[in-house]
């Protein structure tokens, strides 16, 4: 139990530590892409394909971690 809350509770930092920059930003920058009509995606103008990557990463490596931790400890009871 206290692996899973350690396991939420870094998972929370990480959402709210990502969050925090795109918070940060207090005004938008004009729009450089004009979207016409219905069935098109908004063109905000952020990025975050870089932090999208490492978030996936962290989390595929926690899971590993986790995994793996659990693993060794069912083979040592």
């Amino acid at each position: 139990m206290k692996r899973m809350a350690a396991v939420v509770l870094g998972a929370t930092a990480l959402v709210t530590t990502l969050a925090g920059t795109a918070l940060a930003y207090t005004s938008s920058p004009p729009p450089t892409t004009h979207v016409k009509g219905a069935g098109g995606t908004a063109f905000t103008g952020g990025n975050v394909s870089a932090a999208a990557v490492i978030a996936v990463t962290l989390l595929v490596v926690g899971l590993a971690a986790l995994f793996v931790a659990r693993r060794r400890s069912a083979s040592h009871a």
